[in-house]
């Protein structure tokens, strides 16, 4: 048997694992090979999607609002109909991204993508699904060591910019001046800044290793696997474990977008999905929930047992309340169904070398690994003991 240090060596080697490229494709294969090892079925789920859109797609949204604005403030009269709508198509667009919701919001070219998982076991009445996704993001001057604690409020003043545009607007057609004049003012300038800041990142952007976001849940993900193909006599008889590896999640959780779109409703109602994501540097930390705009609270069953165990491993496990970006919880939560993101990270909330060109195996603590490998263990069996 392989532990999660000896998965995360061989997956490193890949190098980048950037979303829907080769990279991909071939760790990909690397984790169904794996699976198969130990004595698994394996499902393999094919689906297109864009090579990115943390970058693409605000960028794509306040291209068309900055035309709303200029629009508005050229023309007025009747044109402001035009820039209105446009403006909340766009404000549409980024709110369908950020719900969760297995919609395609992008206009961007699509390449291959997969989703590699343990067949169900259709005779067992319950499931829970173990995951974590394999791509990796790519670095930019926005997660540079010395703006990423920045981040939170960078996204708020462009939330607020982009906001303003179309308030701006339907201002103007109701003749409330200046007002009107200087919201859509405002409005352009954040925008603005934002085209060129996001432009910036789109074309500096290079893949990182990901040794920690993800090679660390998929690492832990395959240690589980093996551990519960191996030991399936400690996990209630009615309850099927299935482990699940989603490409995409860095282009706006694609890989689970898609899963849920397909196999959602042939998943019991009370399936539990666990998730792994970024493990690699400080203390194990279990999210209340997901979603900086529309926020969706994690199942209150994951959420105890997980604050049954933070107590008897005193000082190692905390609880946040969300992150910033969201994790392949969002979509799941979105449908309907419970589940929890565990991640690794320190008191202020920060992840270790996060979406940076530092993210490396050299940089993961290789003990905290260990430590997790064993604490989910605890965690998956409790977690089937209660839903049998």
């Amino acid at each position: 048997m392989k532990d999660s240090r000896k998965y995360l060596e061989e997956l490193v080697q890949f190098g980048h694992r950037g979303s829907a490229t080769k990279n991909e494709r071939q760790a990909a294969e690397y984790i169904l090979r794996e699976l198969e090892r130990m004595g698994y079925k394996v499902e393999r789920q094919t689906f297109k999607t864009t090579r990115d859109n943390l970058y693409m797609l605000p960028l794509q949204v306040a291209i068309l609002l900055f035309i709303s604005a200029l629009l508005s403030l050229m023309y007025g009269g009747i044109v402001n109909a035009l820039a209105f709508f446009l403006s909340i198509f766009g404000i549409m667009l980024l709110l369908l991204e950020v719900s969760g919701i297995p919609v395609e919001t992008s206009i961007m070219p699509r390449f291959l993508s997969q989703n590699i998982f343990t067949k169900f076991d259709e005779s067992k009445e319950k499931r829970i699904i173990v995951s974590a996704h394999y791509d990796t993001q790519r670095a930019s001057v926005m997660f540079h060591p010395k703006i990423v604690d920045y981040l939170g409020l960078i996204y708020n003043i462009s939330y607020a910019g982009f906001g303003l545009v179309p308030i701006g607007i339907l201002f103007n057609v109701f003749k409330f001046q200046p007002l009107g004049t200087v919201f859509l003012i405002i409005g352009l300038i954040i925008v603005t800044a934002n085209i060129i800041f996001m432009a910036l990142c789109e074309i500096t952007g290079k893949y990182t290793p990901g040794a920690n976001d993800n090679g660390t849940g998929v690492a832990l993900a395959l240690a589980l696997a093996e551990y519960y193909i191996n030991h399936k006599d400690e996990f209630p008889g009615n309850v099927d474990v299935v482990f699940l590896f989603t490409g995409s999640e860095e282009t706006g959780e694609r890989g689970m977008k898609h899963f849920i779109k397909k196999y959602a409703k042939s998943l019991p109602k009370d399936t539990q999905f666990i998730i792994l994501d970024n493990l690699g540097t400080g203390k194990i930390t279990y999210l209340e929930g997901e979603g900086m705009i529309f926020y969706k609270k994690a199942g209150k069953m994951l959420l105890d047992i997980a604050e049954e165990m933070q107590k008897g491993h005193s000082g190692k496990v905390q609880r946040m309340k969300n992150l910033l970006l969201p994790t392949d919880a969002l979509p799941v939560m979105a449908a309907g169904f419970d589940a929890i993101a565990f991640l690794a990270k320190d008191e202020k909330g920060r992840l270790g070398n996060y979406h940076w060109h530092t993210d490396t195996i050299e940089n993961v603590d290789i003990d905290l690994l260990l430590y997790e490998e064993e604490f989910f263990k605890e965690y998956l069996i409790k977690v089937a003991e209660t839903l049998k």
